[in-house]
């Protein structure tokens, strides 16, 4: 292994900055969210309680990992601490807390998958291998962690048993998440271009929506070969990398919640229920602009239960008229009629 033209001391500082940069934006992105998930017009949305967990089960180990760094950092800067060895209890912990973050952001991408391809097994069981072989991995790494405490090399990181479990587990992973992203995406376009009306979430067109998902995507995608990269070439400048990518997790995962949600606020009008009267999660629809604007529009719903559909809605305005015209709902073929105004 050739060594580093970067050493830890310095790499530890500068990922220490930028780390503490992200979580900074972390805080906020997760108090927007918070906001957005337990909003008043959210609270009975069974739809968010997944969001939530993940939500603040992503802070909960974002703040352990910075935790974990700062002493770190302290350790070498005040105490003159050697902190290359990595079998020690603070290593070991964040390592945990990076793995344990990874895992929770692919295993919510995948539940996402779900929901927007309806459960199909063919496409979740590949990623549900994938994820538990990044389980594997994980924890394969950490136990090879611990067994370098004996070891006398300086640079224990870089050892060959590592390595294999530490290019496992960024290989699984970044194959997960660059899948999940292109289904996601995929999956969307294809029900846009199969709808023969304008298609909308929360009001708006699919196209930023996609926009959303794939930027998201590869912001993770993108950080996550660099850290791959300078991890194979033997640079301690790849703890820059890994320790921002446990932020970066919770950033892009907050981020999709802020962006959609904020939208959300201001496009839709929310209703709740369906033809038999059971909601299945939270529904959406957009306003309609104008008495006469007569053309239809369709909203994208997605739901825990019902994952995928297509909701059609037409105004309809008949001569003499005085009120508002009636919404007539058309899903999977079957029609409903609601009363005047909002539902």
């Amino acid at each position: 292994m050739a060594p580093s033209s970067v050493d830890i001391a310095t790499s530890t500082l500068i990922a220490l900055f930028v780390e503490a940069v992200l979580y900074g934006l972390f805080i906020l992105l997760f108090a927007l969210a918070m906001s957005v998930l337990l909003g008043k017009r959210k609270r009975s949305a069974s739809g968010t309680r997944p969001l939530l967990v993940a939500s603040i089960t992503m802070f909960i180990l974002g703040t352990i990992h910075i935790a974990i760094d700062l002493r770190r950092a302290m350790d070498s800067f005040l105490y003159h601490k050697n902190i290359a060895p990595v079998s020690t209890p603070g290593y070991l912990l964040k390592s945990t807390a990076y793995a344990m973050q990874t895992l929770v952001g692919d295993s919510f991408m995948i539940y996402r998958v779900y929901l927007v391809w309806n459960g199909d097994k063919r496409v979740l069981f590949p990623l549900l291998v994938c994820l538990l072989g990044g389980f594997a991995a994980g924890a394969g790494a950490l136990q090879s962690f611990a067994a370098t405490k004996h070891a006398t090399t300086g640079d224990p990181i870089f050892l060959i048993n590592l390595h294999n479990w530490i290019v496992s587990f960024f290989s699984l992973t970044l194959f997960t998440n660059a899948t999940c992203t292109l289904l996601i995406a995929g999956r969307i376009y294809l029900i846009n271009r199969s709808t023969a009306a304008s298609a909308t979430v929360f009001g708006r067109g699919l196209g930023p929506a996609i926009m959303i998902i794939v930027e998201s995507g590869a912001i993770y995608s993108c950080a996550l070969v660099i850290l791959l990269a300078l991890y194979v070439q033997g640079s301690y400048a790849q703890y820059i990398l890994l320790d921002a990518e446990t932020q970066i997790v919770g950033v892009v995962f907050t981020m999709i919640i802020v962006r959609v949600g904020m939208g959300l606020a201001t496009d839709i009008t929310t209703y709740a229920g369906s033809r038999s009267g059971a909601g299945s999660g939270p529904k959406f629809r957009s306003h309609v602009s104008g008495a006469r604007s007569g053309g239809p529009t369709a909203t994208l719903e997605l739901s825990p239960r019902a994952g995928v559909s297509v909701t059609t809605t037409q105004e309809v305005k008949h001569d003499g008229d005085s009120g508002e015209g009636q919404y007539v709902y058309t899903k999977g073929g079957d029609m409903w009629h609601s009363g005047h105004g909002e539902v």
